[in-house]
């Protein structure tokens, strides 16, 4: 800003000297101050220009600021995590093609708002993500047994498994396992 109102002065200052017309020395007067008053207008308006911001806020650091005002303990949001953990491996709850956010935070007898973060917080991951999560697991191991037995197709297994068609069951697999289904078979490593 210093600059630029330096180098505009500088070029009236040149002009004038080329008009020898005192008539216009008004203007190199006028012209720096008006510059200068609308800088520091745009300074007010805009205040958060003169504040260093903090960028390098690391995602946890971030998830918690997100949730600051919730009320949800750190505890009681453990507590609702390891209660998760259990209704989804003895009811497997992810079977289910309609499971949906409102369903998980009813059992949990909590807001849907309050399940969210507590996937949030402590598997770090979306509900989505986390519901697919154990679908895919699921569909390893069903995966590993029927390729055997040539019994069940990939698409009846990705059925089985919660999801509702073929590409997304594709699209969640290959995101978790870095591997096509079809790979995963071929080499289970």
């Amino acid at each position: 800003m210093f600059f630029a109102f330096l180098f505009l002065y500088t070029v009236l200052v040149t002009i004038y000297s080329w008009s020898y017309s005192s008539d216009k020395l008004y203007l190199l007067l006028v012209v720096p101050l008006f510059i200068y008053g609308v800088g520091i207008y745009l300074l007010f308006r805009q205040p958060d220009l003169l504040h260093e911001q903090d960028y390098d806020l690391d995602p946890l650091q971030k998830k918690r600021d997100k949730y600051e005002k919730t009320g949800l303990s750190e505890a009681f949001s453990q507590e609702l995590k390891n209660k998760l953990e259990d209704l989804m491996s003895t009811q497997k709850l992810y079977l289910n093609h309609e499971l949906r956010l409102d369903d998980i935070a009813e059992l949990l007898d909590i807001s849907r708002h309050h399940t969210s973060q507590v996937i949030n917080e402590n598997f770090n991951m979306s509900f989505y993500d986390f519901i697919n999560s154990y679908r895919i697991e699921e569909a390893k191991i069903r995966l590993l047994s029927n390729f055997e037995k040539s019994s069940e197709s990939i698409s009846d297994i990705a059925y089985h498994c919660g999801f509702n068609n073929r590409v997304s069951f594709y699209k969640a697999f290959k995101k978790i396992t870095q591997v096509t289904p079809k790979e995963f078979v071929q080499n289970p490593a």
